[in-house]
């Protein structure tokens, strides 16, 4: 660890400790809760020893003292920042040690200095004024003090914006911790305001071949993209996917998102093969014969000309396809609205099957088929 940030921090803990030892919550500022974890590495995980010696070390103990302020602040507690060490490359539970490869992280990633992203990542964990946690679940997006980086709330979960790592989670039961100044929730893990592992892609498979290594079979497992896989090749759009110089992110419906679709219109059973087949005749009557130049039609409406994480998609008010016809999404509802007016709008997942990286971008699974005419129209 830097030895300099390591003396800094010991040394201003001593001044804070007293502070830390008011009567209640209350009472007590944002930055004085925090020091009476006391800042020293120890074996309690659980509290924010790392939190505090970053936030000193950063020089921001006195934005988070102000009795003037009025903050909220999602604190990762020691365990959360273990946690992002060992997506570093850290093989050990120690908390000095985690804090010591977290800055020799961020010193690479800075060219020598690691203070002004380590003070971005902790502006990116506080925003102005006192947000409870339902009313932050509840918020179609949270500003923080990071200027331009904004929180995407999915329930308890904080969508951050790096793709690859899990985001983080107010800690049931550790939320809403009430300072003078401001409101304290607990996450599970460091939320991070850019792509900091930006990992080399040119090696990784193209969307084609991420859509293909389902098989492509009809079979039980309605997690996967077989039904899209087919309506793909009948496109013949397969190679329009296959570009590893392009940048595409896919809304991806998978198996059980094109069942539930293929019920809206009419379909009774529960299989991939009859789904697909009913969906090809529906889409042949509505083309006059012709099925495929419907079916290109919806499926570059599933198709945005540019790299986008899910929280980018669902931050836009409005997302141009390929096709040209646009997509709105809602945060709140974590849905995006296509132009058939009559069915139910696909929402996108956040927890799971998200953020899949390709070589040419991003496959984001939705949860039903987005349609992009009124079908009453044709």
């Amino acid at each position: 660890m830097n030895r300099a940030i390591q003396a800094a921090a010991i040394a201003a803990v001593t001044l804070l400790l007293p502070l830390g030892a008011a009567a209640d919550h209350h009472s007590r500022t944002i930055t004085q809760i925090v020091a009476a974890s006391g800042g020293q590495f120890d074996k309690n995980d659980n509290d924010f020893d790392i939190l505090l010696n970053a936030v000193i070390a950063a020089d921001l103990t006195g934005a988070l003292d102000d009795p003037e302020a009025d903050l909220t602040v999602f604190a990762p507690t020691d365990e959360a920042f273990i946690r992002l060490a060992r997506n570093l490359g850290f093989k050990g539970g120690n908390e000095a040690d985690a804090y010591g490869v977290i800055v020799g992280a961020l010193t690479e990633l800075s060219d020598g200095d690691p203070i002004p992203l380590l003070r971005n990542i902790l502006l990116y964990h506080v925003s102005a004024g006192s947000k409870s946690s339902d009313a932050v679940s509840k918020s179609g997006g949270i500003d923080t003090l990071l200027a331009g980086a904004t929180i995407l709330p999915a329930r308890t979960t904080l969508l951050d914006n790096d793709p690859d790592l899990k985001d983080a989670r107010i800690i049931t039961g550790a939320s809403d911790i009430e300072a003078s100044n401001g409101i304290i929730h607990v996450l599970t893990r460091v939320m991070i305001p850019l792509d900091i592992l930006n990992p080399d892609s040119s090696s990784l498979p193209t969307i084609t071949e991420l859509v293909v290594a389902s098989g492509g079979e009809f079979d039980d497992n309605k997690a996967d993209f077989d039904i899209l896989l087919n309506a793909v090749v009948a496109a013949g759009l397969a190679d329009a996917l296959n570009n590893p110089n392009d940048s595409l992110t896919v809304l991806a419906p998978n198996d059980k998102a094109f069942i539930k679709t293929a019920r809206d219109l009419g379909f009774h059973g529960d299989d991939e093969g009859g789904a697909f087949a009913f969906i090809v005749a529906a889409l042949t009557e509505l083309g006059g014969g012709d099925p495929i130049p419907l079916l290109q039609a919806i499926l570059t409406y599933h198709v945005i000309p540019d790299a986008q994480t899910n929280k980018q998609v669902l931050e836009a008010d409005f997302v141009e396809t390929l096709l040209g016809a646009g997509i709105y999404p809602n945060a709140l509802k974590r849905t995006l609205g296509d132009n058939e007016p009559a069915l139910r709008d696909p929402f996108i997942y956040v927890f799971k099957f998200d953020n899949i990286r390709a070589s040419n971008g991003f496959i984001q699974t939705i949860g039903r088929v987005l349609i992009p005419v009124d079908l009453s129209t044709l």
